[in-house]
């Protein structure tokens, strides 16, 4: 997506619902940053020091700046973070923060996502589409708060104590800092949804965001579809995120672009990305319009086949 404009310039499955593991976290940070002041401090339950899943190491009765909380929601994806920053709203505590999740993802047009956990782990009914979690970055990148964030490889973090800790960004597309541009946004991963990313890249003065779902590959996923944006021009009919949506959007993005155009390589993840892992992306994303071309095909084929045998016969 165009962040500039809300186009599309390529999808798959855009508007279905899915689990999305921690890029649920970018909604948490959308609706904490607006709920609390700058300067707030708040106060960790117990509930953020038993959470399931990744935690910073937060204990109950810890007093932490909203700031702090933020940077360790959006770095390591700290749940406790996200306990602490749901359960401290003011206008009816946890239950209360996950109806302001909703009302925000609504109102900034989101139409096919259910929130029912601010970490994003798997909760009966939280999902969401890769088009909702694209109009959601494109609104943390536009909170510069939180796209310093979310852009930072690695920052010194105070705790309570003093004691001084660095952390760094769990983001490989910002971590690595072999991506130029590379601006986050935020990965996940739980059982039930596998790997999911929303990243985003500036390059000649243009930013677009990339989001991959249920990906076993999800930087080399995302840079794919990133090289294959930046030289790919906004259709006419582009469908328009965020706002009155319009059908057409090209299906059939990163499989069209020569390798000349697609940037430099895309940086190697711990995952082991490789070039030939790349090659495979882009034959898998290119899989499904030749299918129906090869089948055409095979049908054509056999036809001619058996035109020419009733055509020899007859000239017997």
């Amino acid at each position: 997506m165009d962040v500039r404009t809300g186009a599309v310039l390529w999808q798959r499955d855009a508007h279905r619902p899915v689990p999305i593991a921690s890029t649920t976290k970018i909604l948490t940070a959308l609706v904490a940053e607006r709920a609390y002041p700058a300067d707030q401090v708040l106060t960790v339950p117990l509930a953020a020091e038993n959470v399931d899943g990744t935690r910073f190491g937060y204990q109950r009765g810890m007093r932490v700046k909203r700031h702090d909380l933020l940077t360790t929601l959006l770095m390591v994806s700290a749940n406790d973070a996200a306990e602490t920053l749901a359960g401290a709203y003011p206008r009816g505590g946890r239950a209360g923060f996950l109806a302001a999740m909703t009302a925000e993802a609504a109102g900034l047009g989101c139409t096919n996502s259910t929130w029912r956990d601010p970490s994003g782990l798997d909760a009966p009914g939280h999902r969401a589409s890769a088009a909702d979690l694209a109009i959601l970055g494109r609104a943390l990148l536009g909170r510069p708060e939180l796209a310093r964030i979310v852009a930072t490889r690695s920052v010194p973090y105070r705790w309570p104590n003093r004691r001084v800790q660095v952390i760094s960004n769990h983001n490989h597309f910002v971590a690595y800092g072999r991506v130029p541009g590379a601006i986050g946004i935020k990965t996940g991963y739980t059982v039930a949804a596998r790997s999911t990313i929303v990243a985003a890249q500036r390059r000649g003065g243009r930013t677009l965001i990339a989001v991959a779902l249920g990906t076993d590959h999800m930087y080399t996923d995302v840079q794919s579809m990133l090289a294959y944006g930046f030289a790919a021009h906004v259709r006419p009919d582009a469908e328009i995120l965020g706002r009155a949506q319009v059908s057409g959007a090209s299906s059939v993005g990163p499989t069209q672009v020569p390798h000349a155009a697609s940037g430099p390589p895309a940086a190697h993840t711990s995952s082991g990305v490789t070039a030939g892992s790349r090659i495979l992306l882009r034959l898998r994303l290119m899989a499904a319009p030749f299918r129906a071309l090869a089948t055409t095909a095979v049908v054509l084929l056999v036809l001619g086949v058996m035109v020419t045998a009733f055509s020899r016969s007859h000239r017997r």
